[in-house]
């Protein structure tokens, strides 16, 4: 066994003699991280860190470190995410506290323990080791959970069921291995795009000149162009996130590119172009985004039931997100008769279930029902009906549609679809960056975590999740449900029509995607016409 043993001024005899018993135990290594002498002063917090710290990492299986009274040792140490930090003034307590709690640094006081009573409690501290018994891992387990909820929140929200996906891509992330290292220290589980995004980077990064150039020269078309330079960033992302895929068994790692929004309201043109742009891209975690228009929903089926993974995006309303889920319930049963009947005498070449999720719109809830609010409050002065209400509707009707999402996935038929390897349509909440600087900005990450989801965040909303993020079960706990039927219940007293808002904002989504869309192209011809013309 492996230990580090450290010391502030205060503890500096006490370590030496330490040091100085276990280091003739044939079966104990010694790893010494000072301090060296008695004098001058030292900080406890800065050898109790490198000590716990050394545990953490694995450098060392336990640790022990020593001050005047423990105590600050203690709580130094126990700041060290990872860290499992006591103190012991007796031999029961040592051997216990591994035993019951796994506790992995021990603390003692030079000036509060005399020195033979110290080696006793190290040395029973040092032979204990932690129980088998369920109720002690169960115990311990929840002190991990308590510690990530707080150090931890990206782990936190993993632990709850809930993918980090990446509202944004551009070349520059691929090609620094600024993604790469997201996916890997950040838990980043997927990307989203639409034209909004692209916009931003093709229209103004410089990674895209070179490409662009050479497909202009070509004679391609500003549309073209967006295209080619789409299914590269798609490609080169998905290639990244194919780690992810592997290790989560296909559950994530997955990059969306979204249906141009000229087909959004075409069922067939939708379905085509699904189609294209699947086998374009050629890569299994790759999602094809379809808008959950009324003509949307029939390419939602057809797309699943011919194998092709679908974000289904757009969507406002629970009533909407219900057809959705029918429609990829219908899409996977069809599938499944599909390709069982080809494969009669094949099951190894039986082709996996198609991935889906069910992108749900959060903040821009809020962003009209506020406005809508606001024009109350203006109208008929000071009211508390009105104001109790702002920056409620969006949660509650997200909180509304997991409801719905646990009731559609379960019971005999859903199970009989599982049995032949379906998965449920996740939830994805989108649009969760806090456009109100009033709300937290982490609002629509924290009120909406639970098993089975994906949040979709732009980095600013990502960083602000590590930096201050809480993190709990929050989508469906009882009192959760409870206050979103009721929330709807006084939306609609104060004369807020949730469905007409909802309408409106399928409408302006599906605009605000195809203005963007435009604006894309327009930037990309004016580089065109410029490149070709340099």
């Amino acid at each position: 066994m492996r230990i580090a043993i450290a010391s502030d001024h205060a503890g500096f005899q006490l370590k030496e003699l330490l040091i100085s018993r276990f280091s003739a135990e044939p079966d104990l290594s010694i790893v010494d991280l000072g301090t060296h002498a008695a004098t001058p002063p030292v900080d406890y917090p800065d050898y109790a860190q490198a000590a716990a710290g050394a545990v953490v990492r694995g450098e060392v299986d336990r640790a022990i470190v020593v001050c005047g009274s423990g105590a600050g040792a203690c709580i130094a140490a126990g700041k060290v995410p990872g860290a499992r930090a006591f103190f012991a003034g007796d031999t029961y307590t040592a051997h216990q506290g591994v035993e019951h709690d796994d506790g992995n640094v021990l603390c003692l006081g030079e000036r509060v323990t005399g020195p033979e009573l110290a080696i006793e409690i190290a040395r029973a501290y040092l032979r204990a080791q932690f129980t088998d018994q369920e109720r002690h891992h169960r115990r311990v387990a929840k002190i991990a959970a308590i510690e990530a909820a707080n150090s931890f929140p990206t782990e936190a929200l993993l632990r709850q069921g809930q993918s980090i996906w990446l509202d944004t891509i551009a070349r520059s992330m691929l090609d620094s291995g600024e993604l790469r290292d997201l996916a890997w220290n950040e838990r980043v589980a997927g990307v989203t795009s639409n034209p909004t995004i692209f916009e931003k980077a093709m229209g103004h990064e410089p990674e895209y000149e070179a490409p662009a150039r050479k497909l202009a020269e070509q004679g391609k078309s500003a549309e073209d162009i967006y295209w080619a330079l789409a299914v590269e960033d798609i490609q080169g992302a998905a290639d990244i996130l194919r780690s992810v895929y592997n290790l989560t068994d296909g559950a994530d790692g997955y990059v969306s590119l979204e249906c141009a929004p000229a087909v959004a309201n075409d069922t067939r043109a939708t379905i085509a172009q699904a189609a294209e742009l699947f086998t374009r891209v050629a890569r299994p975690n790759v999602m094809i985004k379809i808008p959950a228009t009324a003509e949307g929903v029939p390419a939602i089926e057809e797309s699943i039931a011919h194998g092709i993974n679908v974000n289904v995006t757009l969507m406002f309303s629970v009533e909407l997100y219900e057809q959705v889920a029918r429609a990829y319930v219908k899409g996977l049963e069809r599938f499944f008769s599909e390709r069982e009947t080809l494969n009669l005498h094949r099951s190894d070449s039986l082709r996996p279930a198609p991935m889906s999720v069910a992108s749900f719109f959060v903040s821009r809830v809020d962003t009209l029902v506020d406005k809508l609010l606001a024009d109350k409050i203006a109208a008929n002065g000071k009211d508390d009906q009105y104001e109790m209400l702002l920056g409620t509707a969006a949660i509650a009707n997200a909180r509304l549609a997991y409801e719905r999402f646990k009731t559609i996935f379960a019971g005999s038929q859903w199970t009989a679809l599982v049995n032949k390897g379906a998965r449920v349509q996740r939830p994805l909440w989108a649009s969760t960056s806090t456009k109100n600087p009033r709300y937290r900005d982490v609002r629509y990450v924290e009120e909406l975590v639970g098993p089975d989801t994906v949040n979709t965040m732009p980095p600013a909303t990502l960083e602000a999740v590590k930096d201050h993020g809480r993190i709990s079960r929050t989508v469906d706990t009882p009192e959760a449900i409870e206050a979103a039927h009721k929330t709807m219940g006084d939306l609609a007293a104060a004369g807020i029509d949730m469905e007409a808002v909802t309408h409106q904002l399928e409408i302006e989504g599906v605009k605000s995607f195809a203005d963007s869309y435009d604006q894309l192209l327009q930037a990309l011809e004016a580089r065109r016409r410029t490149l070709t013309t340099a």
